[in-house]
């Protein structure tokens, strides 16, 4: 925290006196001091800057080179009060070495929640006086910041791409979400509490993309992490499989890295003019290793495993005859839908273990890593990403991820 603060007077001893009086009470950095001699120097100032204090002596000359004014300060006074192009400081303390006008100008300033302090280069009771409401206001100022900061503060963000993964997400917790914004952002939030089974309650705030892909990805997840400072975040929706590695259509995957299959170079062949070739580059970001583990545990929970497939067919959303299993493996992302068995098998061919292809989740790993913030990538199986692939899974395998990521916060987080 800096604390800002103008001292507006043209006794340069009593500024010097002013300062030292301030400064030792903070560390170096931790206050900025300010000084204008005139009014006008002072007007201009508070014209561009919120001054969390102004110590505005009570004589004071309106220009450089005129006489200082009995009434100057109190007129200035008015001035801050009614003249919207300065800016308001959060709090003015006055100074005055005359008694006359330490007694008359004592209620223009309690009326205000000011002070006006009796200046004596012969006494101290100013000197603690003045330390006492700094330090006050430096309190005040705090608090008031560390205020904004928490109600902006969550432990838990929540990212989908498209809106039918949101509204599943909304639906798999049993919890009440309110709708809220943040500063500067464009998204409509929705936020919730919920109480871990080591009766932590976590503060979750979740948002919707609204648009498939990296970039919208990072976007959302950096801003999540910039204002809503949370402690991690996790990203649920529907993913394509491949179908020979274990994976069948609901089946969740937890990502445990994922490699980005749009990296690399495309060139023309020479020996065959207007024919392309990729000149692959693997990229490869990882999870968060405590998230993982803690996931992998609770895949192992049969008894959870059992409580989520018996919800999803009470909701009418899953064949009774087969079971949904959770696995923790590699994945791939890349910029486009995918509907071609030729390029799966091609992108099957980086890494033996690949489970799962999407659009999003080396953006989510990626924002993670710049932003030092752990991440969790879990979906749900919804197509093979082959020709003739169907959208029937979507609604289920939304709500499957969002399920199994209500389940890990409750039991594991």
């Amino acid at each position: 925290m800096n604390l800002e603060i103008l001292i507006i007077d043209d006794n340069v001893n009593k500024i010097d006196a002013l300062r030292k009086v301030m400064s030792p009470l903070f560390a170096e950095g931790d206050i900025l001091i300010e000084e204008a001699q005139t009014i006008a120097d002072a007007r201009e100032l508070m014209r561009v800057k919120p001054y969390d204090l102004v110590i505005l002596d009570m004589v004071i000359p309106e220009l450089e080179g005129e006489d200082a004014s009995r009434t100057g300060g109190v007129d200035y006074l008015d001035e801050i009060d009614n003249n919207n192009s300065v800016l308001r400081p959060l709090q003015i303390i006055g100074l005055t070495e005359y008694e006359t006008e330490y007694n008359t100008q004592q209620a223009q300033f309690r009326d205000r929640l000011w002070h006006l302090l009796y200046y004596s280069q012969n006494q101290t009771d100013w000197k603690h006086q003045l330390k006492d409401k700094v330090l006050m206001l430096a309190k005040m100022k705090e608090d008031f910041i560390r205020g904004l900061e928490n109600r902006n503060k969550y432990d838990i963000g929540i990212i989908c791409a498209i809106s039918e993964e949101f509204e599943q997400l909304l639906e798999a917790f049993e919890c009440e979400w309110t709708e809220t914004t943040l500063p500067g952002l464009p998204y409509s939030f929705r936020t919730t509490t919920l109480t871990t089974r080591g009766m932590r309650d976590l503060r979750i705030i979740a948002a919707c993309a609204e648009y498939p892909g990296v970039c919208a990805t990072i976007v959302l997840a950096t801003s999540l992490y910039n204002i809503a400072h949370i402690e991690a975040i996790f990203m649920t929706g529907i993913t394509a499989g491949f179908e020979d590695r274990g994976v069948l259509i609901d089946d969740i995957v937890i990502a445990d890295s994922v490699i980005d299959y749009a990296k690399g170079k495309l060139e023309e062949l020479s020996s065959n003019k207007g024919e392309i070739q990729v000149l692959h580059e693997i990229s490869q970001m990882v999870a968060n290793h405590s998230l993982v583990s803690k996931a992998s545990a609770l895949c192992r929970e049969q008894v959870v495993i059992d409580d989520i497939n018996d919800d999803v067919r009470n909701r009418g959303l899953k064949d009774k005859r087969t079971n949904i299993t959770p696995y923790v493996s590699k994945t791939v992302c890349g910029p486009f839908v995918m509907q071609s068995e030729t390029i799966m098998d091609l992108l099957k061919q980086d890494d033996r273990k690949l489970q799962a292809l999407d659009m999003e989740g080396f953006g989510l790993y990626f924002a993670a890593y710049v932003l030092g913030c752990p991440a969790l990538w879990i979906k749900a199986v919804c197509d093979f990403g082959v020709e003739g692939k169907e959208n029937s899974h979507h609604k289920a395998c939304s709500y499957i991820s969002a399920r199994f990521l209500y389940e890990f916060l409750r039991e594991k987080y």
